[in-house]
């Protein structure tokens, strides 16, 4: 990867998909907490509990939604997606008590991360070899501008604080996801073959890709500086004295550009495990150091914390960055060409461990321990550094005999075959399916 691709043809098309997509998340994850309450009525404890449940129900779901991506092929599968959220949001806007709302956040919830495994499944099906890291930057970048005007958007109805505009929210962000849905069905149609098929390997084999599933939790345990930026430094605002209270929000807007700005240039570096093995290192060393600034912003005159928490988002932002560069070789070229979707459902349910421990460690830090706590978190994404290096050699010599494929077929009592190693060689090209 000399140099980043521009996206056109039907990458570009994907792009765009991705932009509306995220248009619609951002509206609806921004408001939705907001629309339950004040214009469904429901109590703000059962909303809470009602997200909590909605943010995990679709874990033990992944790898199936995976599955069906490789099954159907990811197009279809990811329009299936696209017109269930489109159905659900729909169904929102007739919410009126507590069971229907649990049933209707949960589905939309699966539906969500089934939409999102599906269309990295697409990249794959689009896309070969290193190539994909240059375009999941772009998509990356699309994504983030999309959540960004997604929110202004929730802001905005927020604000006007009506029933027209709460419906409008809810209706706004359903227009959204079905826009991408119909320009998905503009994409190249990928049908499984047969030596696509998932059923070539089982589930229980991807499971059981003890390497792959470790470099999944070690990427999502970076991923907690996510919270840490969402919860834990806007709680850590209102603890200390002469800062104002806005500044959250202010510094999560500071992270969104510095993301949307940086992703696709300082994605470089990614197109080889050695390469990678230096960002997930550089993303645990600037999460460490974001810690250790967050704990000097304590006790020091207003003006001296608050750079020193524009420090620590800097810091965050690059880690997200470089973790993000880093993450998607490990999801697409430690995978089976033929069961991108399972594998990809994988490592979707290691990386959610950053929303099962993340809120609870970093509000604990914040209520109780303080700068002690933040130094705390700090050794952990150090801990997290020292582990990358051999979790990265134990995956790859797993794969030594030969392309993930072969290893994979070997797993599931299957002879390799000559195809499959070319097959693997391919997959260093930079070639687009047309």
């Amino acid at each position: 990867m000399r140099r980043l691709i521009p996206l056109s043809g039907p990458l570009l098309r994907l792009a765009m998909v991705n932009f509306l997509a995220s248009i619609g998340f951002g509206m609806y994850a921004s408001g939705n907490a907001i629309y339950f309450t004040r214009y469904v009525g429901l109590p703000v404890s059962q909303v809470g509990v009602g997200l909590t449940v909605a943010g995990l129900v679709w874990l033990p779901l992944s790898i199936h939604l995976g599955q069906f991506a490789d099954k159907v092929g990811a197009r279809r599968a990811t329009v299936v997606m696209g017109v269930a959220q489109v159905l659900l949001l729909v169904a929102a806007t007739a919410v009126h008590g507590l069971a229907e709302f649990v049933v209707v956040v949960s589905l939309l919830g699966v539906f969500v991360q089934g939409g999102w495994i599906c269309r990295e499944a697409l990249v794959a099906e689009m896309v070969e070899g290193e190539a994909r890291v240059s375009v999941s930057a772009y998509l990356r970048s699309a994504f983030n501008v999309g959540i960004i005007l997604g929110a202004l958007a929730a802001g905005l109805a927020l604000t006007l604080d009506d029933a027209p505009a709460y419906l409008g929210l809810i209706s706004g962000s359903a227009l959204a996801e079905a826009a991408a849905t119909v320009l998905c069905l503009g994409l190249p149609k990928r049908e499984a073959g047969p030596q696509r098929r998932a059923d070539a390997v089982p589930i229980r084999h991807a499971v059981r890709d003890v390497p792959y599933l470790t470099l999944s939790v070690l990427y999502g345990l970076l991923a907690v500086g996510d919270i840490v930026l969402r919860i834990g430094i806007p709680l850590w605002i209102v603890t200390l004295s002469g800062l104002p209270r806005g500044l959250g929000a202010w510094l999560y807007g500071l992270n969104a550009v510095l993301v949307v700005a940086l992703q696709v240039p300082l994605s470089r570096g990614a197109e080889t495990f050695g390469g990678v093995r230096r960002l997930l290192l550089l993303a645990s060393f600037a999460s460490t150091a974001s810690c250790l600034a967050i704990a000097v912003s304590a006790g020091v005159p207003a003006l001296v914390g608050a750079g020193a928490l524009v420090a620590s988002v800097v810091l965050l932002s690059l880690s997200e960055v470089w973790s993000s560069a880093a993450g998607w070789k490990l999801r697409y070229e430690l995978a089976p060409a033929r069961a991108q979707g399972t594998w990809g459902g994988v490592f979707a349910l290691g990386s959610s461990v950053n929303l099962v421990v993340g809120p609870a460690v970093v509000t604990l830090v914040v209520e109780r321990y303080e700068a002690t706590g933040w130094a705390a978190l700090a050794t952990g994404f150090f801990l997290v550094a020292a582990a990358v290096v051999p979790a990265m050699a134990w995956a790859l010599r797993t794969r030594a005999a030969g392309p993930a494929d072969e290893v994979a077929s070997q797993r599931a009592g299957t002879q390799g075959t000559g195809s499959r190693g070319a097959e693997g060689k391919e997959a260093k090209t930079k070639e687009v399916k047309s």
